[in-house]
């Protein structure tokens, strides 16, 4: 008779892999299809499996004998955790063809390797009781195996944590969850490349205390579930929809964005164009030969402003370098402010006012080398 007894502890990590699965329903299905929802959805759901695995594997002697249907998909999850990030990143990006082949190896070791392999133990039992600490060193082995595997994708969501930048205001929690993602994960790895070495060094133990090693692998991937889950779900999951929203109308990628900032930024200070009181949206969009929508977008949501307003900060920079200038002494501060664009005195003190919190004279006083 198969002992399928459960200790109390148990319990408390069966209801972690219960959080997990509705953790997994909330983040996935939500009204609006998101890629990065999908991806994180489901490494929630294989870590669940993961500890559903753990508890039975602890509860029911040789259990993959018994069960010959793998649970445990770790070799997924490195690959999840990293075309999470990649989605985030470029809300653009689409699930490709050659994505697949990150999945490859847990398709064929998780999968297949240990279908075939927990089906020949199930019809070979006797073998199976007679080399219980032979499994258990080759299944450690592949465990540090999977850990390479989990060691090389790490340094890819470190590299990609580290580049995150975006003009947009929304990217800063965006970030913020990119580099949670990435410590945690690191932790959780960490953990992992002490607790399966110091297994396999006391192999001849761990049949008979199998506890210390699952349950502090349990508990941290019950953490783990619900740390990662909670987290998205209450604090970062809108912000990251409201981000794909806005990068969505733009006509380019995220990666060109930033680009596409510098160019403006140094077209208009080449040529000072903003130096005419006339320049307008459609002028601008002319002489970079860009959509003029691209162009809006791209002030209105990448730099958090309006076209005039953006005109009026480089026209007020422009003035506050004239101002300070010996040789331009002579001009008065409504001359310099014409000359910089400004085509009233009204509208050069209100928008002087409202990007220093002075006035021009104010300036002049607090700034002037005499």
């Amino acid at each position: 008779m198969i002992d399928t007894s459960l200790d109390s502890s148990n319990f408390y990590f069966l209801f972690a892999v219960l959080q997990g699965l509705v953790l997994t329903g909330l983040i996935i299905f939500q009204k609006k299809f998101r890629l990065p929802h999908l991806y994180l959805g489901l490494l929630i759901f294989l870590l669940s499996l993961s500890l559903l695995h753990l508890i039975l594997e602890e509860s029911i002697h040789i259990f993959n004998a018994r069960f010959p249907v793998p649970m445990d998909f770790g070799l997924a999850f490195g690959p999840l955790a990293y075309l999470h990030v990649l989605s985030i990143k470029n809300p653009r990006r689409k699930f490709q063809l050659r994505d697949l082949y990150h999945f490859l190896p847990s398709f064929l070791i998780d999968g297949i390797l240990y279908s075939a392999l927990f089906i020949y133990l199930g019809s070979h039992m006797e073998w199976a009781y007679a080399h219980v600490e032979s499994i258990q060193t080759t299944a450690l082995i592949a465990a540090l195996v999977g850990l390479v595997q989990l060691g090389i994708y790490s340094l890819l969501i470190y590299k990609e944590a580290r580049v995150v930048k975006s003009s947009l205001k929304e990217f800063v929690n965006i970030k913020k969850w990119v580099q949670t993602l990435y410590i945690s994960w690191t932790c959780l790895i960490g953990f992992l490349i002490i607790a399966v070495p110091f297994a396999l060094l006391n192999i001849d133990l761990l049949d008979d205390n199998s506890s210390l090693l699952y349950r502090p692998i349990s508990i941290l991937i019950g953490v783990y579930i619900y740390g990662l889950g909670y987290l998205y779900l209450l604090k970062y999951m809108k912000p990251i929809g409201v981000y794909i929203d806005r990068m969505m109308k733009f006509s380019f990628s995220e990666g060109e964005m930033e680009d596409k900032k510098v160019l403006l930024l140094e077209h208009l200070n080449t040529g000072q164009q903003y130096h005419d009181p006339k320049i307008s949206l459609a002028q601008l969009a002319q002489q970079l030969q860009w959509p003029i929508n691209d162009l809006s977008f791209l002030i209105n949501e990448g730099m958090r402003t309006n076209f005039n307003d953006f005109i009026n900060q480089l026209r007020v920079h422009s003035f506050k370098q004239l101002v300070l200038d010996p040789e331009n002494k002579k001009y008065s501060i409504v001359g310099l402010s014409e000359q910089v664009g400004f085509s009233s005195k009204a509208s050069f003190y209100r928008a002087f006012k409202k990007e220093t919190g002075t006035t021009p004279t104010a300036y002049l006083k607090e700034n002037s080398l005499e």
